[in-house]
């Protein structure tokens, strides 16, 4: 019997200290990666809304602007509005990342590099500012890293890999799932759309094209400008992201 106990003892300690050892692991994790980026915008509204319908923002030499509360919560919490030429398009329900840490193990960034997810741990972070989008893809296109379908795919933060995109259909519950989710944070970062409108943005996006339009400010939405004063231009698609938060 007293050996029993001392077994019993002996495995409640290492119990522990394999529990003591992962809080420790993930809170320094949590320290390191829960940092936000020097060019993020503070929290709080980004986009005047009536200062660009009357076209008096650099945001209207955009064709469209796509604006995305974040917020956890509030009226327009989990919210993305598409706007064409100043017109309102489309206002639908979104998730964004769940602004918490995705503790990704040893063993199981193996198993999921050899069959699908995330390979290491990573805050699940949809950054706030103002974002031109960079590269477009059609449905078929999948996650390099974790392998999920991203369909319609729109990048807007290169540096974090973030994209609007659809619900993914393979996802862990079924598309289902993540599609009973929306209006709340759900992704690892990026902007999750319901099927039923994401070809409207897509379309919206891809009709506009390409073209000069000017360089903005990813914290303030302000024109950045060369060394003589006049503001920056560059062949980019004529589609800009903003992500608030309020």
């Amino acid at each position: 019997m007293n050996r029993m106990m001392a077994i019993f003892g002996l495995l409640l300690v290492a119990t522990l200290a394999s529990f003591n050892a992962f809080a420790q692991s993930r809170s320094e994790l949590e320290r390191r990666l829960m940092v936000e980026d020097s060019y993020e915008a503070p929290r709080g509204r980004l986009f005047n809304e009536q200062a660009y319908l009357r076209g008096e923002t650099y945001l209207s030499q955009y064709t469209n602007v796509i604006v995305i509360n974040k917020s956890a919560k509030g009226p327009q919490a989990q919210t993305l509005r598409l706007y064409t030429n100043r017109q309102l398009q489309l206002s639908t329900y979104v998730s964004t990342g769940r602004e918490d840490l995705e503790y990704i193990s040893k063993v199981r960034g193996v198993v999921n590099k050899i069959f699908k997810g995330t390979t290491s741990s990573h805050w699940r972070h949809t950054t706030r500012g103002f974002y031109a989008i960079k590269r477009v893809h059609g449905y078929n296109y999948r996650s390099g890293e974790s392998k999920f379908q991203m369909p319609y795919a729109m990048f807007f933060n290169e540096t974090r890999g973030l994209a609007i995109h659809q619900v993914p259909p393979d996802l862990s519950g079924g598309e289902a799932a993540g599609e009973a989710m929306l209006g709340q944070r759900a992704s690892s970062g990026c902007v999750r759309v319901h099927k039923a409108q994401i070809q409207t943005i897509h379309r919206a996006v891809t009709a506009a094209g390409k073209g000069s339009v000017p360089v903005l400010d990813t914290r303030t939405g302000q024109p950045k400008r060369d060394e003589y004063g006049k503001v920056r231009y560059e062949q980019g698609y004529e589609t800009i992201v903003i992500v608030e938060e309020y």
